[in-house]
């Protein structure tokens, strides 16, 4: 009998069990995984290929999250505390935009909705995004930075899709597609494809986790995924791995409130029951629809983990022995509606002096190349990056993918998105105990929904919560 059972081991389970240590609680923590960490992942690029630290050791590459901004004060924190050490992002130089046949350059890293970045386009299609993008950003101003869901208009803005939205607002295809490429580019869409996200979901996004807060500013010497194996160094046999939670029993919770006490909560895997006198199932709604609950869930948090689906999202890794695109003034940022990568950045860690370009695949268009074959996928990816860098980019010394929807224990990335009429039908599920269940997860943020902040916040959260209950 351990006084919490934390189910996750992602980067919001592994903070609230820091916190619920700090708070005195005894705990258990099982992971489905055979890791930690969650969609906070990094891997060793291959050695034999020069592709070295300058102390001869391996270099590392972000598969999951790798971005921190300069608002994120949680996970700065939790960076500094460890050792871990930060540098800009390497956007210097020009950027590309590929939109049809025409490519072109501009200052600015282009990622949700800049203004003054007027590309050589023509001036009717940036006219034509930019009166919309006036229109959505009064839109988003209107909304309120907690869960959105209360809002007079919510049900209104709900009822409707992004692509409602876009039809209605642009009328130009490099409009329509400037909207459609935010949707899928930004953490806490997904991604998902504009005509399946909510209007809703969108607005409140950008309006709690804004873009104009930079949260692509930085990334972190030898990768984001070093920080959830120093999290859980500490936890020894209360850390269980590669153990996946089937059903949680809660005999006698009472669940009109969490605050009612009664009874204790156990959690049942393949291997053994564990109980104790609470549990934050910190995952996505989506994975924790795989666990079988008695009593049973409210129709509202069934309805929420049925419809939040993972976002579709493979992320690849291309390295280089140098990043060669900066001699010709590119800084390694490329956008645009390519058949396969619609968004790719430099990721080189300054201190190993190799390039690493970060490549993204996403919503339907993840959908196909993930049925190519494996050399078919590699030579689409290369095919975009030689479109918007030049022809070396089709010879890399590595070339490392991770598909997040085929993750067994995650299901895709970079978070969980709401559909039409989801928020206003199950919000209120989000943040709701079950009994003596609570829930974590970047999903359940408030703030920073879909980025490691989020994540943060959330693990804090439930484990205060939970020590108010324990108390």
């Amino acid at each position: 009998m351990v006084d919490v059972i934390v189910v996750g081991a992602g980067l919001a389970g592994l903070v609230a069990a820091r916190e619920l240590r700090s708070a005195g609680l005894s705990m258990q923590v099982i992971e489905a995984a055979p890791a930690v960490g969650g969609r906070m992942l990094r891997a060793p690029l291959k050695p034999e290929r020069g592709l070295r630290s300058p102390e001869g050791g391996p270099a590392w590459v972000d598969l999951g999250g790798q971005w921190v901004g300069p608002s994120h004060s949680r996970v700065l924190a939790l960076l500094e505390a460890h050792g871990l050490r930060r540098f800009p992002s390497p956007h210097e130089g020009q950027s590309v935009l590929s939109f049809g046949s025409r490519r072109c350059t501009f200052s600015g890293f282009f990622q949700g909705f800049p203004e003054g970045l007027p590309p050589s386009l023509p001036a009717r299609d940036w006219d034509d995004a930019m009166a919309a993008l006036k229109q959505f950003q009064a839109l988003v101003a209107s909304l309120p930075a907690g869960h959105p869901h209360h809002h007079p208009d919510a049900a209104a803005l709900d009822r409707l899709s992004f692509q409602d939205w876009i039809d209605a607002h642009t009328h130009t295809p490099f409009a329509a597609w400037y909207f459609a490429y935010f949707c899928r580019a930004v953490g806490f869409l997904g991604p998902a494809e504009p005509d399946q996200v909510s209007l809703l979901h969108v607005a409140w996004g950008q309006r709690t986790a804004p873009q104009a807060e930079h949260p692509e500013e930085e990334l972190i010497h030898g990768g984001a995924g070093q920080l959830p194996p120093l999290l859980a160094a500490d936890l020894g046999e209360a850390l269980m791995l590669g153990e996946p939670v089937r059903a949680i029993h809660q005999p006698d919770a009472p669940l009109r409130d969490a605050g009612d006490g009664g009874g204790d909560v156990q959690v049942i895997t393949d291997r053994a029951t564990y109980a104790g006198r609470a549990a934050i199932v910190a995952m996505p709604p989506a994975m924790a629809a795989r666990i079988r609950f008695t009593p049973t869930l409210p129709a509202d948090r069934l309805a929420l983990q049925e419809g939040m689906a993972m976002g579709a999202c493979s992320k690849v890794l291309v390295a280089y022995g140098r990043p060669w695109w900066r001699e010709a003034g590119l800084s390694g940022v490329g956008i645009g509606d390519r058949p396969w990568v619609e968004l790719c950045a430099d990721s080189s860690d300054p201190e190993t002096g190799l390039g690493v370009i970060a490549a993204f695949v996403v919503g339907r268009r993840r959908e196909r190349w993930s049925a190519l074959g494996a050399e078919q996928r590699r030579a689409a990816v290369l095919e975009d990056l030689a479109a918007y860098f030049g022809p070396a980019a089709l010879e890399p010394l590595d070339y490392v993918e991770k598909d997040w929807p085929r993750e067994s224990f995650v299901g895709g990335a970079f978070a969980g998105w709401m559909p039409p009429g989801l928020w206003t039908r199950s919000g209120d599920a989000l943040l709701r105990p079950h009994g003596r269940v609570f829930w974590a997860g970047t999903e359940s943020a408030e703030r920073w929904p879909g980025f490691f902040e989020g994540a943060v916040s959330s693990g804090e959260r439930a484990a205060a919560d939970v020590a108010a209950l324990l108390a």
